[in-house]
């Protein structure tokens, strides 16, 4: 069967708080949407007054029953708050906490489009609220034109309300099925006369951003040079994206290559000296001898550039529909991959028994994050534990050992019994991993400080999946 939109949902994970210890694994809590607080608390008047920076932890977890996996899912945020605060995402782990969150981090956000485009461009502009959202080459953007601006809104109706549209203005009303939410004429207003809603004028697409590669291009110079680009000291199509450089050379008949460092410094073998400037182009190589030839250098260009907080994105193929700024927002997409229950790390400590881990089947509903022990009392029973569930109960290598997840009432896996072969005896053990068909996924809010009031904040997030 394949995966309904009931089988998606989202839950927070076991620490909440605004210390470091916050966030780890999967809890079974639900975040329900459209509830006021149901993941961020409330900005009080000193945070806002101060400023502060918050985080929260969710997994997007796939509770297919058929145990079905989720593919090329990615997540977004489409809508900025409409608040003063800015939102972001970034991906977690299956265990990490606040502590964790470092500057491997990327951060991504959405914002609106700054300028109309036209169909058969391969370039736009996106307004952020901040120009500190993670952009990069071959990364997925959704373009969506699902937004009705300037209407009528009845009288009561707060930012976040399900609505739906009575043939005169747009009133507070919940669609009758989920299937149903935000399809036209039910939506969600977002405040400022503008409602979400997936309507017949509107389109949405993915497009990915470009990935230009230019090899061997020449360096002028001579001698041990210094070698520069040929565009004036440049190299030919900046901007340059970081830790893509590599300049080719020789000595002696050996092939050597150098690299960027991210930092704008190039080192390898027989340079001196060595620099780039991703902005410019602008490069420069000195070598503590002559090179067998003239040098050349590999390199992709950077897809974006920023004036402010406006980002100049190129694109890798065409846009297919042309859009309004007026009614168009973008979300960078954080790609999930597959979302689906694994098996990981199988240790078998036993001198004449085997196991066949092909033989463990995991349940998207009962699979947890945790380090299974399986400790034999003698030739054919043994306990098992989890590192972080505790003792889960005893078995026997002539039946199919499942133990139950009492959360969900499903089991934490299944061995079979032929999973097993040779002897055993007491004291062997069987050590593996299991990892849940979920994905962990950080939100950040960023509230600077002085910012005002606002009472009906939220977000808009959409995910994909194939």
């Amino acid at each position: 069967m394949a995966i309904s939109r009931s089988d998606i949902v989202f839950v927070k994970s076991e620490t909440v708080t605004d210390s470091n210890t916050n966030g780890g694994r999967k809890s079974y809590i639900e975040i329900p949407n459209r509830t006021k607080y149901n993941l961020f608390p409330r900005v009080t008047k000193p945070e806002r007054d101060n400023g502060i920076t918050r985080y929260r932890k969710e997994f997007i977890w796939n509770k297919n029953a058929d145990n079905e996996s989720v593919f090329g899912a990615m997540i977004y945020l489409l809508f900025p708050s409409p608040a003063n605060d800015r939102f972001y995402l970034a991906l977690g782990t299956q265990t990490d906490v606040q502590g964790d969150i470092d500057d491997s981090y990327k951060w991504y956000s959405g914002g609106k489009l700054n300028a109309d485009v036209t169909a058969g461009s391969q370039q736009i502009q996106i307004l952020f609220e901040s120009n500190d959202v993670y952009i990069d080459n071959d990364l997925y953007i959704a373009i969506s034109s699902q937004f009705k601006t300037n209407q009528t809104i009845d009288s009561g109706v707060k930012p976040f309300d399900p609505v739906y549209y009575n043939g005169s203005k747009w009133i507070k009303q919940s669609a009758p099925s989920p299937s149903q939410e935000d399809n036209y004429p039910y939506g969600t207003y977002l405040g400022n006369n503008v409602v979400f809603t997936y309507h017949s004028e509107g389109h949405i697409e993915y497009i990915k951003t470009a990935n230009d590669k230019y090899e061997n291009e020449n360096l002028s110079g001579s001698g041990s040079g210094p070698y520069t680009g040929q565009n004036g000291g440049k190299l030919l199509h900046p901007p340059i994206k970081k830790q893509t450089v590599t300049v080719k050379y020789a000595f002696n008949g050996i092939d050597y290559e150098a690299t960027d460092d991210g930092n704008g410094n190039i080192t390898g073998t027989n340079v001196s000296d060595g620099s780039v400037n991703y902005e410019t182009g602008e490069i420069s190589i000195t070598f503590s001898d002559t090179p067998d030839s003239t040098p050349t250098v590999d390199y992709y260009k950077r897809c974006y550039t920023w004036s402010g907080n406006v980002c100049t994105i190129n694109l890798a193929d065409q846009v297919a529909n042309s859009y309004n700024a007026d009614n168009t927002y973008c979300g960078i997409c954080l790609s999930l991959g597959e979302i689906k229950t694994s098996l990981s790390d199988v240790t078998v400590n036993s001198a004449n028994g085997n196991f066949d881990e092909s033989k463990v089947s995991l349940d998207n509903q009962g699979t947890v994050e945790d380090t299974w022990t399986l400790t034999f009392t003698d030739s054919s029973h043994f306990t098992c534990s989890g590192s972080l569930e505790g003792n889960v109960g005893t078995g026997t290598i002539t039946s199919n050992f499942s133990p139950t997840n009492t959360n969900t009432s499903k089991p934490y896996f299944t061995i079979d019994s032929t999973a097993w072969s040779g002897s055993f005896e007491a004291n062997d053990k069987i050590t593996f991993k299991t990892h849940p068909s979920a994905k962990g996924i950080w939100l950040k809010e960023v509230v600077p400080a002085g910012s005002d009031a606002y009472s009906n904040n939220g977000i808009l997030m959409e995910v994909y999946i194939e």
